[in-house]
């Protein structure tokens, strides 16, 4: 980090970990920071970081998590089926047995939109092994990066998308090369996901090719940069400032109308609306730069 004048303490080293292995992207994220494995992680949604610190949902203890910035990031859960398969909603497909071939995230990828879906989808009296045992499929087509324009969005057999980061590429070429039905989430699941500390969005009308109404779905905004609350002061402290004298560079690698990142980086904003406590050490630079 010398490299751009903001050093870190004298021997200090980085490395960026992402996917599996070894880190299991955003579920087990806040467990491998918390016990020390990493000094900072982050994760979306950004009560994916709440349920970790109260232990609640997939989280069987309460971790001791605190947050350092939240990035702006307009994001929803997506149900999307195609329209020629005639399915209007999601009790259709456990009513009739549907086989059908679906892309959404493994298991294995530790990613909160799998054990998302897992819970919507149990609500509505299915899981992944029911799909199968019908004749249906889980897909291995996820593509690594969301955002490529050259990316396959999906395996060109698919029945059904079920997935976060609407915002970016993937989403916008899905609905371009394919009619699209968005299902909607009912009232009494989003409650139920509600009490579990997911709260409930919308799928805007027009957001995307194929959006004609307003859909109710889940939340799955915010980019949540944290650390464990034992981080020392000067390590958090250190972090922010590189953010804030790096920002433009930040913002500058996500433009256009399908950035992962929404809106530019204002460090007025980034200690604000956090699912956890600010470590002290951020908090003091924000407070020292007027941010806060």
């Amino acid at each position: 980090m010398g490299g751009y004048g903001s050093p870190l303490p004298e021997g200090t080293t980085i490395a960026a970990v992402t996917g599996t292995p070894p880190a299991a992207l955003g579920m087990d994220g806040p467990r491998l920071v918390a016990e020390g494995h990493y000094q900072m992680g982050i994760t979306t949604p950004s009560w994916n970081l709440r349920m970790a610190f109260e232990g609640r949902g997939p989280y069987s203890r309460p971790l001791p998590v605190r947050a350092l910035a939240a990035f702006a990031h307009d994001d929803r859960l997506a149900l999307a089926v195609r329209a020629e398969t005639g399915i209007t909603s999601l009790r259709d497909i456990a009513e009739r047995q549907l086989p059908l071939k679906i892309s959404m995230p493994h298991r294995e990828m530790g990613h909160p939109a799998r054990w998302v879906i897992d819970e919507v989808l149990g609500r509505y009296g299915f899981t992944q092994e029911d799909l199968e045992s019908w004749g249906g499929q889980l897909l291995h087509d996820r593509p690594r990066s969301q955002n490529s324009p050259d990316a396959v969005p999906a395996d060109p057999s698919f029945d059904a998308v079920f997935d976060e980061a609407i915002m970016t590429m993937r989403w916008k070429n899905l609905t371009e090369r394919y009619d699209l039905r968005f299902l909607p989430i009912d009232d009494e699941v989003l409650a139920h996901c509600a009490a579990l500390g997911m709260p409930p969005g919308v799928l805007e009308r027009g957001r995307l090719r194929g959006l004609d109404e307003d859909v109710p779905t889940l939340d799955f905004s915010g980019w949540i940069l944290y650390c464990a609350a034992d981080l020392p002061d000067e390590l958090a402290y250190l972090a922010i400032r590189a953010i804030d004298e790096q920002q433009h560079a930040i913002s500058s690698r996500f433009t256009g109308p399908t950035r992962p990142l929404t809106s530019p980086v204002d460090m007025r904003a980034l200690g604000r609306d956090l699912p956890v406590a600010l470590h002290p050490g951020a908090e003091a630079y924000y407070r020292e730069n007027g941010y806060l």
